[in-house]
């Protein structure tokens, strides 16, 4: 099965990966790599479509990433950002070996072990110890003259557009048992067009995406910004600073004191300027933010209603509640009123019964 034909199965789900013919092919990279007699143990699978294997009986810590099945990221998309994250001096897994063809997309990487710094909070680690070593790997990346040269696509207007209308499919037919009009479609999208297209300047650096604690890991053995493994950035693309911190500060997955946002926030604009102005920043953190809010909202109902995959529902609420203190903010009263006058409601739960629903995208 050639590759385009294996992506077509990716309906089974990443644990497809765990048997044939991908099971075989892993093995056969592994011996072309000089490893015939190691073993491989599948780690969990998150909601990607990649996986991920720990490598027993090698010479050092190592990880096989299986990204055949990833529709959407190429591996040459994480070879090309972890190859530029390590010559800006950041720490990202050494990659050994890696082959793309047109039946599988194999990577073998430095194993940085299991503590990401979800997993040292959750053993009761002091949380602002992460959040400020991953606000100074941000400030050092934004200051990084060389950080938005890589080869890799723009965060477009565009792209952006089209995240945010994660919510138009998916999310509004939840909250209100059908679809909106196709009217309401294009105001949607005039409004977030508006929006994007009065925003003041703001500086452009390497977007890593989806920069969360589960994204990080602690190190040990190196100094500085060094303990901080970065994992996961193959989304990566060249586009406005300030949508990192956004991720980091507003993750749906942890909550963050007020008090500890303000310490954090200002921690950061004291280590770098990507703005003319503080009110600037603050505007920029509530239009990125609510449309990281809005393109998850969507994501997060489409892995319920279509992948069978609830595990994430229970964040909507914290996420909700982001985007709803987001739209009092006077630039963004059309959004705010364009949910209101289509039935939306942003403090109220989805209904039990949602997934069931009319005007979701055909599967």
């Amino acid at each position: 099965m050639v590759l385009a034909q294996a992506k077509e199965q990716i309906v089974a789900g990443p644990e497809a990966l765990n048997g044939e013919p991908y099971a075989s092919r892993r093995a056969d990279f592994l011996a072309r790599s000089g490893l015939e007699n190691v073993t491989l143990e599948p780690l969990p699978a998150h909601a990607s479509y990649r996986r991920y294997y720990r490598v027993h009986g090698g010479a050092r810590p190592m990880l096989v990433m299986d990204a055949t099945l990833d529709v959407t990221e190429p591996l040459m998309w994480f070879v090309t950002v972890d190859k530029h994250l390590r010559n800006l001096g950041l720490t990202a897994p050494e990659i050994y070996d890696y082959e793309t063809t047109d039946r599988h997309e194999l990577a073998l990487l430095e194993d940085f072990g299991d503590d990401t710094y979800d997993v040292l909070i959750d053993r009761g680690a002091d949380p602002m110890r992460f959040y400020e070593k991953a606000i100074d790997v941000l400030a050092y990346l934004h200051n990084h003259t060389e950080a938005a040269k890589a080869d890799v696509s723009a965060y477009t207007v565009e792209r952006m557009l089209n995240e945010a209308e994660n919510t138009i499919n998916w999310y509004a037919p939840a909250a209100r048992g059908s679809a909106v009009s196709d009217q309401a479609r294009t105001e949607y999208r005039a409004i977030w067009k508006d929006i994007l297209g009065k925003m003041p300047p703001v500086q452009d650096s390497l977007v890593l995406y989806d920069y969360i604690f589960n994204n990080m890991m602690h190190v040990p053995g190196r100094d500085g910004l060094n303990d901080c493994g970065l994992l996961d950035f193959q989304a990566a693309r060249i586009g406005p600073a300030v949508y990192d911190v956004v991720s980091l500060l507003e993750d749906i997955r942890r909550d963050l004191a007020p008090e500890a946002f303000q310490v954090l926030r200002r921690r950061y604009l004291d280590q770098a300027r990507i703005t003319e102005t503080e009110k600037e920043f603050d505007l920029w953190f509530s239009v990125m933010t609510t449309q990281r809010h809005c393109k998850n909202f969507g994501n997060l109902v489409r892995l319920f209603v279509r992948d069978g995959k609830p595990q994430l529902l229970k964040y909507i609420p914290r996420m909700r509640n982001f985007a709803w203190q987001h739209l009092q903010k006077p630039e963004l009263s059309g959004l705010k009123n364009w949910f209101a006058a289509n039935g939306i409601d942003l403090t109220q739960d989805l209904k039990e019964g949602f997934e069931h629903a009319n005007g979701y995208p055909k599967r």
